[in-house]
């Protein structure tokens, strides 16, 4: 009596585990590129007046340039490919010791856009080789 007890527990066991080690279902289905979520592209404006001119409060962005001037404690002056200037901030609680004066970097910066100025707070900065 206690064996059948005992196997019977076993399989009532086993069936659930069983069941688990298939895995989640509904991973398997390939993911149509439609069916992705539109709107989430990373738009890369090209130089500081495109910023200046269409960038939006907290957008981010890409731009190519030169960090030439220290402004403040974790300000700087970052001049693009074309010369335009803006303020660029790399947050002094991160290391930038990466990147060097006039040498030519891409930033993923976010864009800080009030009614008197805008910014670019630095996210990341990538020397271009």
């Amino acid at each position: 009596m206690k064996k059948t007890l005992i196997t019977a527990a076993l399989c009532a066991l086993t069936i659930p585990f069983a069941a688990l080690a298939q895995g989640p279902t509904g991973f398997d289905k390939p993911v149509k590129s439609e069916a992705r979520p539109q709107g989430f592209e990373l738009t890369t404006l090209k130089s500081i007046d495109e910023v200046k001119k269409h960038g939006r409060d907290d957008q981010l962005v890409v731009v190519r340039g030169r960090l030439t001037r220290q402004m403040g404690h974790d300000k700087y002056e970052f001049t693009d490919e074309k010369g335009n200037k803006i303020i660029a901030e790399l947050d002094d609680d991160r290391d930038w010791s990466h990147v060097a004066k006039d040498a030519l970097v891409d930033i993923l910066a976010e864009v800080d856009r009030s009614k008197k100025k805008v910014e670019l707070e630095v996210l990341q900065a990538k020397p271009v080789r």
